[in-house]
């Protein structure tokens, strides 16, 4: 699958014209600071890592969409009691490889879908071993100029669990001139969903308010006590940000918030939970960049 989908980017990429490829490159570094651990210990994760997406269009009514994303989070346990005291996990790395195809069904509508791959891993754990496999289907409508709205259903293999549904949102609605809620998150790198509020008092400037949801899954290492088993993070991260535009097609952007409902579990090599427990909600900062090119 994997060989399908870079052996897809450079047929995209050696066919169509450079005018005929629209490219954006987000970067993004985040620090999630230390919490307590219900059972004991503390927590503190650093984030950084980056995506592409490149859509070339292919007919009138059609056009696709490839997305390479690449992210390490860095976590880190501390304390001598608890899951602190247990580190289950250090620094997990995820590649998640994504084509989407899109088609223009009537005039206001539109339809799309498409396959994902993605590993993610502890720190010397076997990347084969990571691989999971999925796919998501899903529309959006103009009900008018100023409403896009729409939705649609995913669906990936889970490390030694069931598969996963996931919801799709898709929402673009102008409340004003200069103000939008919307799906499209500044802050989407991982497997975020949710929506945020955005304001641009003036042409250069963005500010922007938002909730997602936080999810991850990975394959944990041979040498903890949760050997060859898996790990699992989940949060909602409320978050407020600035953007700066220098030009259409650079943005800088700093962002700070809060992340609350953070739940970390732990589970062995045949999927059954040793350990799942919460911990408080922690501040959070980071920087973001994004090249359109």
């Amino acid at each position: 699958m994997r060989t399908i989908a870079f052996t897809f980017l450079v047929l995209i990429i050696s066919t169509a014209q450079a005018d005929d490829i629209d490219s954006i490159l987000d970067f993004h570094l985040t620090n999630q600071f230390d919490s307590s651990i219900d059972n004991g210990g503390k927590v503190e994760a650093t984030r950084y890592g980056a995506e592409l997406r490149l859509q070339y269009q292919v007919t009138d009514d059609d056009y696709l969409q490839f997305r390479f994303q690449y992210q390490r989070d860095d976590w880190n346990f501390s304390g001598a009691t608890g899951l602190g005291n247990d580190d289950p996990w250090d620094l997990v790395t995820t590649t998640d490889l994504a084509m989407q195809w899109t088609h223009q069904l009537r005039e206001k509508t539109q339809i799309f879908g498409g396959p994902i791959i993605k590993w993610s891993r502890d720190s010397g754990a076997a990347q084969s071993d990571s691989r999971v496999f999925g796919g998501m289907i899903g529309f959006a409508h103009a009900y008018s100029d100023t409403l896009v709205f729409g939705g649609g259903l995913g669906v990936v293999e889970a490390l030694e669990d069931d598969d996963r549904l996931f919801p799709i949102l898709v929402l673009d609605w102008k409340l004003a001139d200069d103000v939008t809620l919307t799906s499209d998150l500044t802050t989407r790198f991982g497997s975020r969903i949710g929506a945020e509020l955005v304001w641009k008092p003036i042409d250069d400037w963005s500010l922007g308010v938002g909730l997602s949801y936080d999810y991850s899954r990975f394959r944990l290492d041979d040498s903890g006590y949760a050997q060859g088993g898996v790990g699992e993070a989940t949060s909602l991260p409320l978050h407020v940000r600035a953007t700066y535009h220098p030009t259409p097609s650079v943005s800088i952007t700093l962002l700070g918030g809060v992340v609350f409902a953070g739940e970390l579990s732990v589970y062995d090599s045949a999927g059954v939970t040793l350990q799942t427990e919460n911990y408080d909600s922690a501040g959070a900062i980071g920087i973001l960049a994004r090249l359109k090119f």
